[in-house]
């Protein structure tokens, strides 16, 4: 055996070992690199989708929320979007009653009825009271080691991990944002907390505005029912009529189960279904005898009146077609248009019976109040000719059921 032979073998094997096993190494070395390189842009693809399905939901809530005038279904829909976006199965929000000073909850998700309706908490108490009071968010990652909590407020909550936000108008807290419970079981961090913050902002102020807007319909409202009523005031056998018409108006438009929205449309509207007579001279308005032809044809124009009155008001739009068509007939003889049938709106259909009905029991300078049974016997007789007979079925089961007395009687 030649031993130099052997020995540059050996060391040539060395060699390529020496070069094998390196190269092993700054391979093993890159594919760590890689690994993480590509953790690191998933966490950032993740991010990314995150924050896109948040910016989605945003948008989403923006579109919804367009055109709600009532806080509930308002908070109702921040506190689905907050669930929702946040993946939280517990969620709630709270104002703060004027009234009170005390945080309610408007509306919650995850929550036991109870728990919803006897929750009262004072401004300052509590965390939620907290956050009200200073006007700061609250993050807790985990209850049971954050020392600003006492442990025995750990009950309350379904997980160890919450945030509570505030919703600000400028610098006024209206209310509190509150999620809890994420459902993959992690911790909230600052980027939910963010996401909150940015939802919360949003509602409070679309709350603000609906809450003035509100406001602006109570008091142009307010205004009309106070024409409204000086208009029956001006004769002592109307008055009361446009506040009985309304009671009666609403409970048939309950008994036909008509949308929420459609019964407040109805409730304005009968409300003010007269105030056209404004525009009609007193002297007709409270005649005790017989109406000329000529008489009659100016008291025929006080549903248009009141409509040209109502539809300048972009909010009563909706109502102004009541007012309008409430002396239309359902066989098409009525006034002004001589519409019949569905051609006259529902809520004018309405209107139209318990207008009639109020009318004939009620005392007139010509003739006594009908009975009851009188007033029966002609709505069933004028059932399908002056009147809807679904509206008239509608009306006769409240009456049997004694659901259109009249207050006081």
């Amino acid at each position: 055996m030649d031993f130099s032979l052997t020995v540059a073998t050996i060391m040539v094997l060395a060699v390529a070992i020496i070069y094998l096993v390196g190269k092993y190494s700054r391979e093993r070395e890159l594919r760590i690199k890689l690994k993480e390189a590509e953790d690191e842009i998933r966490r950032h693809v993740e991010d990314l989708e995150n924050l896109l399905s948040f910016l989605l939901g945003i948008h989403e809530f923006g579109v919804a929320s367009k055109g709600i005038v009532e806080v509930e279904r308002l908070a109702k829909l921040i506190v689905t979007g907050g669930t929702r976006l946040l993946r939280t199965e517990i969620g709630s929000l709270m104002l703060i009653d004027k009234d009170t000073n005390m945080l309610e909850i408007v509306a919650a998700k995850g929550l036991p009825e109870e728990v919803v309706k006897n929750t009262h908490i004072p401004i300052g108490e509590g965390v939620a009271g907290k956050v009200a009071a200073e006007g700061e968010p609250i993050l807790c990652e985990d209850i049971e080691r954050d020392k600003r909590f006492f442990r025995q407020s750990n009950e309350k909550y379904a997980s160890k991990s919450f945030i509570s936000v505030p919703l600000k108008v400028q610098d006024r807290v209206i209310g509190v944002l509150n999620v809890n419970n994420k459902e993959s079981g992690q911790k909230f961090d600052e980027q939910d907390l963010r996401l909150l913050t940015i939802l919360a902002d949003q509602s409070a102020m679309t709350i603000e505005n609906v809450e003035l807007y509100k406001h602006m319909q109570d008091t142009y409202l307010g205004t009309i029912q106070t024409l409204a009523r000086a208009i029956d005031a001006k004769d002592p056998y109307t008055r009361g009529h446009s506040d009985r018409v309304t009671r009666y108006a609403v409970k048939v438009a309950k008994e036909m189960k008509l949308s929420e929205s459609a019964i407040r449309n109805i409730e304005y509207a009968a409300l003010i279904h007269d105030i056209g007579k404004i525009g009609i001279q007193e002297t007709i308005l409270t005649k005790t005898n017989n109406l000329t032809e000529t008489e009659y044809e100016i008291i025929k124009m006080h549903p248009l009146i009141g409509e040209s009155i109502i539809t300048p008001v972009k909010f009563l739009n909706g109502i102004a077609p009541l007012i309008l068509y409430h002396h239309e007939h359902y066989d098409g003889k009525g006034y002004l248009e001589g519409l019949r049938g569905e051609g006259i709106p529902l809520g004018a259909r309405i209107i139209s019976v318990a207008d009639a009905f109020d009318a004939m029991t009620s005392n007139r300078p010509y003739r006594k109040a009908l009975t009851k049974e009188e007033a029966r016997r002609e709505l069933e007789k004028e059932s399908g000719k002056r009147f809807d007979p679904e509206v008239v079925e509608a009306f006769l089961r409240l009456l049997d059921r004694g659901e259109m007395e009249k207050e006081g009687s």
